[in-house]
């Protein structure tokens, strides 16, 4: 059996409280005081409002000795202790906070202080670490894995290149051994410090290259044409 409801809720007033709303319900409980049982309240106060509106709207806004503003640190640290303690039992909570409703402290819970332990690596239920599920573990190790075979397939790259140019350069030699040709591998250019020695290494043998392919036309430069024979004096 379920508790009976407060009121009909026939022909009664939703939504907002307004100005004299709260003036008569105000100046009935100051006149009054409060009665254990709010069902009679609104009539006895002249309101069409059902008795737990009146009630909540008492309690967490009207009442005197309601504190208002921010929670401070000291005031969230000691509501994580007893939530360690009892739970969620925010009637329990409240009673150890003055002036503090049960309803304010359960929104400052879900909105902030739970936030706050998941940031720090706390279990908002448990108030213990998180441990990592095996499908984050794998997750980590995924990307871990992926950032070192980035620079690996880098270096391998380098190589391919290296070994191409490389072979080139034996075919080079080849056919200049077959004219009995003396070259030597010069360098005009003037080599930069690198930070990686292999890309110094293609750099070097791709001028080693270049020089040796100069070589080569310079040998068309000596030629010196013969004069015709059957030459006629001016």
């Amino acid at each position: 059996m379920g508790r009976k409801p407060c009121c009909d809720k026939v022909g009664l007033k939703r939504g907002p409280w307004t100005i004299e709303e709260d003036c008569k319900l105000m100046n009935f409980i100051f006149n009054n005081g409060t009665f254990p049982c709010w069902r009679n309240v609104p009539k006895l106060a002249g309101l069409l409002r059902c008795g737990k509106s009146c009630r909540l709207r008492w309690i967490n806004y009207l009442r005197p000795d309601l504190k208002r503003g921010s929670f401070t640190e000291s005031e969230e640290d000691e509501i994580i202790l007893l939530h360690s303690r009892l739970g969620n039992r925010w009637s329990k909570i409240a009673s150890h906070f003055p002036g503090r409703t049960d309803n304010e402290i359960k929104n400052h819970w879900n909105t902030k202080i739970k936030k706050k332990l998941k940031q720090l690596g706390l279990d908002p239920v448990t108030h213990k670490p998180v441990e990592k599920t095996d499908g984050n573990k794998k997750q980590e190790e995924r990307s871990e894995t992926k950032s070192e075979d980035v620079p690996c397939k880098e270096v391998e790259e380098i190589r391919v290149t290296l070994n191409e140019t490389n072979d080139l350069l034996k075919d080079y030699e080849m056919l200049c051994g077959s004219f009995d040709l003396d070259y030597s591998y010069t360098s005009s250019f003037s080599m930069e410090e690198s930070n990686n020695p292999l890309m110094a290494q293609e750099e070097n043998s791709l001028k080693q290259w270049v020089d040796c392919v100069d070589s080569l036309l310079s040998w068309d430069d000596n030629f010196i044409p013969l004069q015709e024979e059957n030459s006629f004096p001016p």
